[in-house]
């Protein structure tokens, strides 16, 4: 590598001009060479934790080879020393020689770069990038899925609610066309001489009722699914800060910063770090395809997942029914239907008002007023449970 080859070429300049002998120089060039290989070595394995999907033992890795790049600089600087006190080519000390033509800035620099690195702020930039990515995906999961269960319970629901309504309506509509006389005798007549006629108006109170309260009992389960889908807007807009794009661009921001800055804090005397700046940029385009991967993953949440989750809250939960024009044409055939049932009952009042009084009338008006009491309340009941289950689902 670079750094290498240039003090390789400066220890050799020093030591022909100080008259070092040619074997201490190719033992020197061992050693570099060695340290050379053993240093690259430390760089690619680094490299391809960071370039590695997942974070598990990357943290590790990185401050393990922080640690023996501290010993490839001890044992280089020992090794030099020995090599250099075996020469005969001066009087001067090991140390002395090694000042004078080892590869001091190179030592310096690189044990100054190490100890930046040994911070750990690549390795743990990526890990939580790596961790954010992780929450993206299992938050996702757990939105889909809870996101299909709702839907799927919520047609559940939808389809015996809108049978339901249809059943109400249409017991509504056959009481009516069963009071709707023509011609002789009058309803009147024939709810006091046929039991059953009276009955009718009972039994539809009844039915009426059990339906209603299905239907009631149908809008709680609609609430609980709607409060899943509730539930994870919240989890959603609560995470946001955490799983942001800002928060991701946040640490790759940390992680690249400190990645700059490792060649100029090696740089000494004629020592440049070169080969840093390759580590570096490579350091750098892998923190970058961790941000990314993240960033894409928090875009689908809250650039598709959340606006669904909201959409949902209001549309398909915001009401009894998936489209409120439903509940409106419940509403309005109900009205429309009980309120011609009505007609007809005032109209048979009036004629029961016009009968002599006596046994007679008495007994008409017990039975118009039986039959009245059961239409009146099968619409109230309907009306109101119906206005209850709506309530529940906006609730």
């Amino acid at each position: 590598m670079e750094d290498v080859d240039d003090a390789r070429e400066l220890v050799e300049q020093r030591m022909r001009a100080t008259g070092m002998e040619e074997s201490i120089f190719d033992r020197i060039t061992d050693l570099l060479e060695r340290f050379d290989t053993d240093r690259e070595k430390l760089f690619e394995e680094m490299l391809d934790k960071l370039e590695a999907s997942g974070y598990d033992g990357l943290r590790d890795r990185w401050s393990t080879n922080c640690a023996q790049a501290d010993a490839l600089l001890d044992r280089l600087e020992e090794d030099m020393l020995d090599v250099l006190g075996d020469s005969q080519a001066n009087a001067m000390s090991a140390s002395e020689r090694m000042a004078a033509v080892g590869p001091v800035d190179l030592l310096a620099g690189e044990r100054r770069i190490w100890q930046q690195v040994a911070k750990g702020d690549v390795p743990d930039a990526a890990t939580l990038m790596g961790k954010v990515l992780e929450a993206d995906l299992a938050v996702i999961k757990k939105c889909e899925e809870d996101l299909k269960e709702a839907r799927n319970n919520d047609k559940v629901v939808e389809a015996l609610i809108v049978k339901n309504f249809g059943s109400i309506t249409a017991t509504a509509k056959n009481l009516l066309v069963k009071y709707t006389v023509t011609g002789v005798p009058r309803l009147l007549v024939l709810l006091m001489k046929d039991p059953s006629a009276k009955e009718a108006a009972t039994e539809a109170l009844k039915a009426i009722e059990k339906l209603a309260e299905e239907n009631y009992n149908a809008a709680k389960q609609k609430r609980v699914a709607k409060q899943v889908v509730l539930d994870n807007v919240k989890l959603l807009n609560d995470a946001r800060e955490q799983l942001s794009e800002d928060w991701v661009d946040k640490l790759f921001a940390r992680g690249a910063e400190a990645a700059a800055g490792w060649q100029g804090a090696g740089r000494t005397g004629y020592y440049e770090a070169t080969d840093w700046d390759g580590f570096k940029n490579a350091c750098i385009e892998a923190l970058d395809t961790r941000s990314e991967a993240a960033k894409e993953q928090s875009r689908k949440i809250y650039d598709e997942l959340l606006p669904t989750f909201v959409k949902e809250s209001t549309n398909a939960f915001g009401a009894l029914t998936d489209d409120p024009a439903t509940l409106e044409r419940f509403n309005n055939d109900l009205k429309d239907t009980f309120e011609s049932l009505e007609d007809l009952l005032e109209g048979e009042k009036q004629f029961q008002d016009e009968l002599v009084d006596g046994a007679g009338k008495q007994a008409a008006q017990e039975t118009l007023a039986t039959v009245w009491t059961s239409v009146k309340a099968s619409w109230a009941l309907a009306t109101s449970r119906t206005k209850d289950a709506d309530d529940e689902v906006k609730r």
